[in-house]
């Protein structure tokens, strides 16, 4: 073989050995891990704890729920119902309404004889601001962990003679306290 095609068969040879990666070929790299992540929720609830009777016609220390659900009333008296609600409210951005849908009572008593009024109080509204609407309605702007509401149910047997609404029956069906968020 000629030496020209020899040589030529060699240039070509390492030419290709050169392109074909036999050479060095140097890049940098790093890397770096997304850390582990995720995300929790919050929570919206109520609870409550049994309610107290109490006769508000007695007054001072050791007549606080000083009566019983099956006492009978007379003309003259006020009695109250008082009952707590716990409600729970974390997580950011949470804002919404607390309501007590009052049910109509069923009342046996002469027209106006017997009237109930029923008022909702915060007693430790916790970190938030939870604004009263009207008597059974509020709203709240910002989480507040724990707050204590206070349901107060009102009944008054205004005086009534001869005997008027004797033996006579009332009764306020269970009234459904709900927080939603909005």
């Amino acid at each position: 073989m000629n030496n020209i095609i020899k040589g030529s068969i060699a240039g070509a040879t390492g030419v290709a050995l050169l392109m074909g990666g036999f050479g060095t070929y140097a890049v940098w790299t790093d890397s770096e891990d997304l850390a582990s992540n995720g995300v929790t929720s919050g929570a919206l609830t109520i609870d409550t704890d049994p309610g107290v009777y109490d006769d508000l016609g007695t007054t001072g220390s050791g007549n606080e729920n000083d009566w019983d659900e099956d006492e009978l009333m007379v003309p003259g008296d006020e009695v109250s119902y008082t009952q707590e609600f716990t409600v729970t409210g974390t997580g950011k951005n949470l804002e919404g309404t607390i309501a007590l849908a009052t049910e109509n009572m069923t009342n046996g008593f002469g027209a106006g004889n017997l009237t109930r009024t029923v008022d909702v109080t915060v007693t430790d509204a916790g970190t938030a601001t939870i604004t009263k609407v009207d008597a059974t309605n509020f709203s709240f702007a910002s989480p507040f962990d724990t707050a204590t509401l206070t349901a107060v149910v009102t009944y008054t047997f205004d005086d009534v003679s001869g005997t008027t609404d004797q033996g006579k029956t009332a009764t306020t069906p269970a009234s459904t306290f709900t927080i939603a968020q909005s």
